[in-house]
This record gives C-alpha cells, structure tokens and sequence, in this order.
C-alpha cells in the first residue's frame, strides 16, 4: 500500500471511535440497526495541544451535550492518541445518529463558531463519515481505545464479518459481559474515502489493565483454532493491511 492510503486506514481506524457508546445490543441473528458517524480529526503541533483541551472544553463539549440532550446525536465523545506517528492526527471529536441528518445539524451547530486557534495550527485535518450496524455496548466508562483496521478481500467483503463472528465474537461477548471491555463493534465506510473494502474492528476499555486481559484471551482463543480456521481467518483480508491505533478517550456523553 502507497503511504497515502496507509495514511488514511489510519484515519478510519479513529473514525470508529463514535460508536464506542452505542445503546442498542449487537445480535448474532439480527443486524443492530445502523448508526452513521462523523469524525473531524487535526494533527496538532505539541505545543498547542494545551489550547486545542482548552478549545474543546468551552465550545464543543457544550455544543454535544445539548445536541445529545435533544436527540439529535445517541453518542459523542473527543480522543487523543496515544501512540503518535509523523504522519497520523493527535486529536479529534465524533458523534453518531441514527440518521445523517443528525450528524449534519451538529456539524452546522460547530462551524457557527468558527475555527479555534488550535484548529488553525494544525498540520494536517481530515474528516470522515462512517458507518456501523454490527456493534454491542456493555456496562461502564470507556477510557481507552483499540481499533484494529483491515482491507477485506475486495471481492467479497461480507466474508470479513462473517468469519469475525464466528471465530473471535464469542470471546467478545465473554469479556464485554465479564466487564473487560465496555464496547466492540464493527466499521466501514458511508462516504469512501478510501478502499471500500476497509473494515475496522473496535473495542473499548475502562482502564490499562483490561486492555492485558483482552488481549490474553484473544490469544488463548486463537490457540484453540485448528489450521483450517487459522486460514479461514488469515484468508478473510489482504495480507499486511493490519493498521492498529491506541487512543484515550477525554469527552464522552450518550443516551
């Protein structure tokens, strides 16, 4: 991959993030409703991730809260990596609807303000529109993000999620339920911007330690699959497409 897309399944893995909070249980046996995401990402210069706190904090927290409050947003939540990269975004917002029409009445309520300084010192901004219908929250605060981004066979991406859920989704739902997670789910592209076949797998963590638990059983998990399944899963995706982001999360409302 050209390091421009590399750039942009970087992006998409961020743009996930939305979603973290929402409300409607994922079922095996009937697709959740979908929920659209929208994601506005900025590559800050460290000296100014001060103001760019500062900046959220007096015009686009309030901004979410009210959209939450009258119904035009399920879920909101802003983030900062925590693994930086020279070419890969510091900070961003996103918020999730159940229609586009939601998303676009919070995007017109913060552009009322203008760009903030922070704003304008950034490097690099970059937005993305997501969407997602394959997802299950559990119980608790989430304070740390794990996104792990892949290209699904382009001639049948179907196949990706398919396999997902029958070899990892079960040990999903067992640490969702255990509380090792607060969130997992599932994303791909409503307006793409890049390969249509990106898929990005989410997960939400309520502290550090959780993240080493999760991990662990992933791993055990795997250790289970006989060879078939280990090359049902290897064969689902584009070999070397993996991108993976560790972001916190620092704002987060839902319904």
């Amino acid at each position: 991959m050209n390091k421009r897309l590399i750039g942009v399944i970087v992006g998409l893995m961020l743009a996930a993030l939305a979603v973290v909070y929402a409300p409607i249980a994922f079922s095996q046996m009937v697709p959740t409703p979908t929920v659209y995401t929208f994601v506005s990402q900025f590559q800050v210069p460290r000296a100014n991730w001060a103001q760019y706190s500062e900046d959220t904090e007096k015009t686009l927290v309030p901004i979410m809260e009210e959209s939450l409050a009258n119904g035009n947003i399920v879920s909101w939540s802003t983030f900062e990596q925590v693994v930086h990269t020279p070419d890969a975004y510091t900070h961003g917002a996103a918020w999730s609807s159940s229609s586009i029409s939601g998303l676009m009445k919070v995007l017109d309520e913060i552009r009322k303000n203008g760009p903030r300084p922070a704003q304008i010192a950034a490097t690099k901004h970059e937005d993305y529109l997501m969407q997602s219908s394959m997802y299950h929250a559990g119980s608790g605060t989430p304070a740390y993000l794990r996104v792990v981004c892949s290209m699904a066979k382009a001639d049948k991406p179907e196949g990706y999620a398919a396999t997902l859920k029958k070899l990892l989704v079960p040990t999903f739902e067992e640490q969702l339920k255990s509380g090792v997670a607060t969130y997992y789910g599932v994303d791909e592209q409503y307006v793409n911007t890049s390969a249509p076949s990106t898929r990005c797998v989410v997960i939400t963590y309520p502290n550090a330690e959780s993240m080493d638990k999760w991990a662990a059983a992933i791993k055990t998990t795997m250790g289970k699959w006989s060879s078939a399944e280990r090359a049902e899963f290897a064969g689902a995706t584009v070999l070397d497409s993996r991108r993976d982001i560790l972001a916190r999360i620092t704002h987060s409302g839902h319904k």
